[in-house]
């Protein structure tokens, strides 16, 4: 007998949801292929953490995915995307689950035990520090037969789990990576357990790319370059190398890497005019929603919380379905902006943000109404609802604005 939870799943409902975050499909393949301009090689891992920056990571990983199958990209070959980037293992299977097929590397930090009995095909950890390395090298007894959560069998070696690594070296960063005294002492933990970790790669991070004093950036390559070669020489089945970061595609040539670690740049929220030579990139979010209710304000009466905004003349308010859970920041409150209906026109939101709810001015849209469409973020960069102008307004960044749209919305490939 069907369960009721088989029964709604199988259900088509008469209805569309309120609101629709867009990613442009052929946005996304287009930032793509302009960095793949400065990438060594043509090869880019798309970082995918985070929820792909509040792009969707499972829709962002497809995309990738089915163009990379065309051989749509620079090059040939499985290496086109050699891999791609999350920041966790819960990411990594949430990517498995939906049958992404493209290698994993996880790039924050992983527990030890987690490691130890990790059961997901293609996937390699990234290792911040010595003591999770010494953990790991630690013989364990996990054998081969047994199944994974999601079908994939383990990886073995010698009757144990063989975890595929890559190691993150501290190049001036001082979060995370072993630091550079330490190697020798890693070199030698992994040489000498090669039936339990296989270095797959070596990875680390610029901290100051973006900077127009290169100063530091250019010390944190020289040290990496010297690592580079040192790790070579003693491994030769290397596979991967990688000092990146969006910003630090700016120094094609001068890094020793044979891929790049690509992330806001995928998703068009940089300038590409940064660049040399200079990249069409452009945003590939859009939110969009609609009018759900109208009110005409006197002269002196006031809207929302706290009462912080009073109409000075009468005026037509609009109220949207998004506040400050639906990811609409509420320093934006009586400051930011909309675009409303077929002509995209302009409309300021007025009072506080609302959790769930906001307030715009419509005086100027005569033909406002219960169920007009209104542009909630714009994936036009000059537009004062772009989130480059939106992190401007609320004095932060575009990581910030994009990464707290709500996983709940459902976002839609167009």
């Amino acid at each position: 007998m069907m369960n009721w939870l088989t029964w709604l799943a199988k259900r088509r409902f008469p209805y569309e949801p309120l609101i629709t975050v867009q990613i442009s499909r052929s946005q996304i393949i287009e930032n793509f292929k302009e960095f793949q301009k400065l990438a060594p090689n043509g090869n880019i891992a798309p970082v995918l953490k985070s929820n792909a920056y509040g792009h969707g990571s499972i829709e962002v990983a497809r995309i990738l995915e089915n163009e990379s199958l065309k051989k749509a990209f620079i090059g040939s070959g499985k290496n086109q995307i050699p891999f791609f980037v999350v920041d966790s293992y819960f990411e990594a299977v949430a990517l498995r689950a939906k049958h992404i097929q493209t290698p994993i590397l996880i790039i924050g930090y992983t527990r030890p035990e987690t490691i130890k009995v990790a059961k997901l095909k293609h996937t390699s950890f990234t290792i911040t520090n010595m003591e999770t390395l010494r953990a790991i090298a630690e013989k364990n007894t996990y054998e081969s037969t047994e199944t994974g959560m999601i079908g994939f069998r383990l990886p073995i070696y010698g009757g144990r789990n063989l975890h595929l690594i890559h190691l993150k070296i501290d190049t001036g960063m001082r979060r995370q990576g072993i630091l550079p005294e330490e190697i020798d002492e890693a070199i030698d933990i992994i040489a000498n357990n090669s039936g339990t970790i296989f270095l797959e790669g070596i990875c680390s991070h610029l901290s100051d790319a973006d900077n127009t004093d290169e100063s530091f950036t250019d010390g944190q390559i020289i040290l990496w370059n010297k690592i580079v070669n040192k790790f070579r020489t003693k491994f030769t089945h290397l596979k991967y190398w990688h000092l990146s970061n969006t910003d630090g595609h700016r120094f094609k040539g001068e890094i020793d890497a044979n891929v790049s670690r690509l992330g806001i740049g995928l998703y068009g929220l940089i300038d590409g005019n940064s660049f040399s030579p200079k990249l069409n990139i452009k945003p590939a979010l859009e939110m969009k929603t609609i009018i759900t209710g109208i009110k005409k304000l006197k002269i002196g009466e006031s809207i929302g919380y706290n009462n912080t905004f009073t109409a000075s003349t009468e005026m037509k308010v609009a109220t949207v379905p998004v506040g400050y859970y639906e990811g609409i920041d509420r320093r934006l409150s009586n400051s930011g902006t909309m675009l409303v209906g077929a002509k995209n026109i302009p409309c300021e939101i007025v009072g506080r943000v609302s959790m769930n709810i906001s307030s715009i001015n419509v005086s100027n849209v005569s033909d406002a109404v219960i169920g007009t469409a209104v542009t909630v973020i714009s994936n036009d960069p000059i537009q004062p609802n772009s989130i480059a102008k939106i992190a401007e307004k609320c004095d932060s960044n575009t990581y910030e604005i994009a990464v707290n749209i709500p996983v709940e919305l459902k976002r839609v490939v167009v």
